[in-house]
């Protein structure tokens, strides 16, 4: 089959913002035995730099006014210029000004565009505020009669988008790791050599933003109750990942207020080798979350081999199902009591556990599969 040309679009693609830029990262990636990928996107003051090294020869927009919008200044007129030469307009997120930048696009060119949301119609509430609702009906309404599909990471967001409204085809497709990160051999002396608290002690990873919505407003309360009922002064609370619109105050705060500041560690944002280093470290993760499309933070959890605590609303029972981990209520009563069991087991517990999730992973969730089934939406959309 010919190769396919296919533009990515989003308005977030700093890690900073979490999830949605690895997503992107990792599909471009995937794809590159199937097609050519070009990345179109938004660049905050002083992020360009880095965000050209992670993707080359990518096209990037000046942020502009709105903001809250992730408006890029030019995005829409390069685009519709450079459409053409595209099969494919794939848009990420959905309130954003690039996937209404590339629905316009589309539409102009005739060429099939897709929209993954990344969670945000998951629940009914993320869409209730007035704004949003006047949105939805003015834009969003009519671009999604023109959208080939809607890309669903589980079934719960495919619910959510039938609630919303969402009236095209919509396709249910996981994230996904390449296989060789469930393979990879991971070492955690840097994670010591930068944090030497942390050697000597058995560590609870959490990774990703510092935000409400992940469950962090409980997360240090639920901790602190755990380790009074346990006595147990062996476990340390790792919170790892960058700040969110100022919450990493609240957490710092609710630390020290706990007097917590010898068993939880506030690292800041970690990439690369260091994040790594600090799953190598850990024996067990945690993902408190309120909400959530498909948590990446998970994959990459159980592709080092970590039992993972998390929420029902991460939407991965399979994972608890699976030997893999507690799939709990995120309520502080739930988080707390599945923390003691937790930190009760042995070393060689958890260890089974993380090699159950591993083998999850690796069966289901891997890049390769993933890139299959994205290529396959391509080529049907170009069919309709």
């Amino acid at each position: 089959m010919n190769r396919l040309n296919v533009a990515l679009i989003s308005g977030i693609l700093h890690p900073k913002y979490g999830g949605p830029p690895s997503v992107i990262k990792a599909h471009r990636e995937g794809l590159a035995p199937y097609a050519n990928t070009k990345v179109f996107g938004i660049s905050d003051p002083g992020d360009e730099a880095e965000l050209r090294n992670i993707y080359p020869e990518c096209d990037l927009f000046p942020a502009a006014f709105p903001k809250r919008w992730f408006r890029g200044k030019g995005l829409r007129k390069a685009l519709t210029d450079q459409a053409p030469h595209f099969d494919i307009l794939h848009a990420h997120m959905f309130w954003d000004h690039a996937v209404w930048a590339a629905w316009r696009a589309s539409k102009k060119n005739k060429k099939p565009f897709i929209v993954t949301p990344h969670g945000s119609i998951l629940n009914v509430w993320r869409w209730k505020p007035f704004h949003k609702i006047a949105y939805r009906e003015w834009i969003l309404k009519i671009a999604l009669k023109d959208c080939a599909f809607v890309h669903a990471l589980n079934t719960r967001e495919e619910r959510g988008c039938h609630e919303f409204g969402v009236s095209c085809p919509i396709r249910v497709i996981p994230n996904g790791l390449p296989e060789a990160e469930y393979l990879k051999k991971r070492e955690p002396q840097a994670a010591w050599t930068q944090w030497p608290s942390l050697k000597n002690k058995r560590i609870l990873l959490y990774m990703g933003r510092l935000s409400q919505l992940k469950g962090l407003d409980m997360l240090p309360q639920a901790w602190a109750a755990c380790l009074k009922q346990s006595q147990n002064k062996d476990w340390m609370l790792v919170i790892a990942g960058p700040d969110y619109r100022g919450f990493s105050v609240n957490v710092i705060e609710q630390v020290k207020e706990l007097g917590l500041e010898d068993r939880v560690l506030v690292t800041g944002p970690v990439y690369g080798e260091m994040k790594d280093s600090l799953l190598a470290a850990a024996e067990a993760f945690v993902l408190p979350s309120y909400t959530e499309g498909f948590s990446v933070a998970i994959l990459e959890a159980i592709a080092a081999s970590l039992p993972c605590l998390y929420t029902t609303e991460c939407h991965f029972p399979e994972l608890a199902e699976a030997g893999g981990g507690w799939n709990i209520k995120p309520e502080k009563g739930d988080l707390s009591q599945a923390l003691t069991e937790l930190i009760r087991l042995t070393p060689g517990q958890l260890r089974k556990m993380g090699q159950a999730a591993n083998l999850l992973g690796r069966s289901k969730y891997t890049l390769e599969k993933v890139s299959l089934q994205l290529i396959k939406m391509y080529r049907d959309a170009l069919a309709r």
